[in-house]
Order: C-alpha cells, then structure tokens, then sequence
C-alpha cells in the first residue's frame, strides 16, 4: 500500500483518467471545429449572413444544450459520491485511537502527547529542515490516532503531505483528523501549512516519523 492508503490513490487514478478522457475530447472537438469551420482565402467569412447583435434563433439546438449541461452534472455528482470514502476514512474516528494535540502558532507546531508512553508518541526530538530545527512527531505503525487540532493566533492548514490529509486549525476552535499509519508508511514524513499566515509560513514545517 502507498502512503495516504490506496483508497486515496485510486481516487487520484481515478479522477485523472476522467480528466484526461474530458480533455482529449474537448481538445479534439475544438481543433477539428477551428480546422473545419475557418475560412478560406478570398471566401465570404459571413457565410451564415449573421447581422450584429441578433441571436440566429435557427442555429438553436436544444438537444446540444441539454446535453453538454446533463452529462457534465451527471461525472460531476459521479465524482463527488466516490470522494465519500476517503472523507470517511479521515472523519471516521476509532475509539481507541491515541489522542495527540497540535497546536499552531506563527511559525511553529507544538505536538503534545499527553500520557502516551514514548513508543507510542514522542515529540521530544528536532531535526533541521531547510537550516531550521523543527519539531519531530514519532509515531508507531499500525496504531490508530486522533489528531486534536488548534491555533494560538491565526488560521492554519496541517497537511501531512504523504498522507493526504489536510485541515484548518482554528483560533478559539478544535478541529480533529483521524489517521492509523500502516507497516508500509514507515518513514519520514513531511508537516506543511497550507493556509498562508505570515511572513514565514513557507518555513512552517515539521516532520512525522513514522516507527516499528
């Protein structure tokens, strides 16, 4: 299994292969329409005799209409329906999850682990990123966690890049991600903002290390 799980990345398969069929066709359509339709040396570009201004109400095609406004509303709500499952696996919390609290702050996190024991969470080692010393979240795989999330001054966004998870931390508000780290995803593991808050937000980051 990847990082982020393979619900994600064959969400991520997914949505490309659509991207890449709506492309193509709309790319096709468009260079066959300019190279059918343009006009030729010498010829009467007016060949329609459009006046300025007047809709050619002849030219009205209902079915065309409907048909580029359903088809696109149909893949659109296709798509939202099969993005429930990976919504479901960060808001579906196990009970007997591990509780870490990240606090954000301009321009630091501060990862509490309350009473777990150093196996299971530590927060206690730093690393150099970029010529600074940030913090290191240890994490073990195959145990499940439950990250509470705040912020001190302004609005931030966590995104644990590897992992697919995003959310904003909230001045005066909670806000909580649940994630279970696999034997797969043993590593170092990037911490980013996402949600620009400051003069150094390019330089809010930290590192998840995920452990045996």
């Amino acid at each position: 299994m990847k990082a982020g799980g393979d619900i994600f990345w064959d969400l991520f398969d997914e949505f490309t292969l659509w991207a890449i069929l709506v492309g193509v066709f709309t790319f096709a359509w468009m260079f066959h329409h300019s190279l059918r339709y343009r006009s030729k040396d010498g010829s009467d570009n007016n060949v329609d005799n459009l006046t300025p201004g007047v809709f050619p109400k002849e030219n009205d095609n209902l079915t065309m209409e409907l048909t580029w406004t359903i088809v696109p509303f149909i893949l659109i709500v296709y798509l939202t329906f099969i993005s429930w499952g990976p919504l479901d696996e960060v808001w579906s919390e196990d009970e007997d999850a591990h509780v870490v609290y990240i606090t954000a702050s301009q321009w630091n996190w501060n990862f509490d682990c309350g009473n777990l024991t150093a196996d299971i969470c530590d927060s206690s080692a730093t690393m150099d990123v970029e010529g600074r010393s940030n913090t290191v979240l240890s994490l073990k795989a195959g145990e499940s966690y439950t990250f509470i999330m705040t912020s001190v001054d302004v609005i931030h966004a966590p995104f644990f890049v590897d992992w697919g998870l995003k959310e904003d931390t909230l001045p005066g508000m909670e806000t909580a991600i649940y994630y279970a780290p696999s034997h797969d995803e043993i590593g170092t593991h990037l911490l980013l903002c996402t949600e620009y808050c400051g003069d150094d937000h390019g330089y809010m980051t930290a590192i998840v290390e995920v452990h045996a």
